[in-house]
């Protein structure tokens, strides 16, 4: 009798780490799906800057700027936004809080030739939440690491590095890690939204 209990408990189990499991591979498929759309998007409207999403950047420094930072050198950075709004009709879209028109951020930093870093941020259609964030930074000993972060509800539910991916039991450090991406592009929203405040 205990012996059938036991063996009934780890079949539940199984059965619930399954469905975890497909649970998560369902919601990072529905990610990839916005990414791929999000980037169609992107796509169609720089070849005809009719359709698709629409385009603004912030940059700071670069050569002409004199920004010489006697460490690094010239530093250079960007930070690009593809948000669904005409930029001559926002009281179209004054109904909306601003910052939720953003459906992707790609924002990177260029110095000397051990620092580069560039981070894309995307964001569900409907909600405007953070759904997956992509980093990628050139070290010092010129190996470039790159990690994905998928998002439901601002919760870290995947964290792929290394052909690796995890899904359940974070390390600190890979939920430092998210925190500090969800952070960036909730900031870099905040920056968004100054470009098209009133004056």
């Amino acid at each position: 009798m205990k012996r059938h209990i036991l063996l009934l408990a780890i079949s539940m189990l199984i059965l619930a780490s399954a469905a975890f499991a497909q649970s998560i591979e369902q919601q990072v498929a529905k990610i990839r799906e916005i990414t791929v759309e999000t980037n169609k998007r992107i796509d169609a409207g720089l070849k005809d800057n009719t359709q698709g999403f629409h385009y603004a950047a912030w940059t700071v420094g670069g050569p002409r700027d004199g920004m010489q930072w006697s460490a690094v050198g010239t530093m250079f950075s960007t930070d690009e936004f593809y948000f669904d709004c005409e930029p001559q009709n926002l009281d179209e879209c004054e109904t909306e809080d601003v910052k939720t028109l953003v459906r992707k951020i790609v924002s990177s930093c260029k110095g000397a030739a051990d620092l580069r870093t560039k981070s894309e941020y995307y964001f569900a259609e409907n909600t405007g939440e953070l759904v997956f964030a992509f980093t990628s930074e050139l070290e010092a000993n010129g190996k470039t690491t790159e990690i994905r972060f998928y998002f439901s509800k601002d919760k870290l539910i995947r964290i792929s590095q290394s052909g690796k991916n995890t899904d359940a039991k974070f390390s600190a450090e890979d939920t430092g890690k998210a925190d500090d991406q969800i952070q960036s592009a909730k900031s870099l929203r905040e920056n968004f939204a100054r470009m098209f405040a009133d004056e």
